[in-house]
C-alpha cells in the first residue's frame, strides 16, 4: 500500500483536522435539549422530573433549552426515569446513529447470494458460539 503525504492529498497540518465535520457544541447542546424535551414532554412536568432526579427544575429548563449540556449519567437517569430505552435521547439528537448486530448486516447486505448469506450467517454465529467457550 502507498501512502501519500497529507500535502500530496492537499492537506496542510492546519486543515487536516477539517475534513472531518463536527457540530458545533452549540448545536450539540440545542439538538440535546429538544430531544429531551419530547423524552418528558407528557409524561412528566419539568418539576416532577427534576423531582425523580434530584435536581432543580431550573437544570431541567435548562438542559431542555440547551443553554446546559447534561452529562452523559443525567441522560441515562432521564431516559430510566421516562422509560426509554438507553441512549434514546442520543439518537433522537441525531448525535448516534442506530446500532444493527451483525446478523442484520449480513442479512441485509445485497451483494450475498441467498446461499451465501446463510453460510456467512452460519459461520459467524459458529465463532460467536465459540467465542463464549
Amino acid at each position: 500500500m502507498v501512502k501519500r503525504s497529507m500535502a500530496a492529498r492537499g492537506l496542510t497540518p492546519a486543515t487536516a483536522d477539517r475534513s472531518v465535520s463536527r457540530p458545533d457544541r452549540s448545536e450539540v447542546r440545542r439538538a440535546l435539549g429538544q430531544a429531551i424535551r419530547a423524552a418528558y414532554t407528557g409524561k412528566f412536568t419539568q418539576t416532577e422530573l427534576a423531582g425523580l432526579l434530584g435536581v432543580a427544575q431550573n437544570t431541567v429548563s435548562r438542559w431542555s433549552t440547551g443553554d446546559v449540556e447534561p452529562s452523559l449519567a443525567d441522560l441515562l437517569e432521564i431516559e430510566q426515569a421516562c422509560g426509554l430505552t438507553r441512549g434514546h435521547i442520543l439518537r433522537t439528537a441525531g448525535l448516534v446513529s442506530e446500532t444493527v448486530t451483525a446478523e442484520e448486516v449480513i442479512a441485509a447486505d445485497t451483494r450475498l447470494d441467498p446461499p451465501r448469506r446463510e453460510l456467512l450467517l452460519a459461520a459467524y454465529q459458529a465463532a460467536v458460539r465459540q467465542s463464549k467457550r
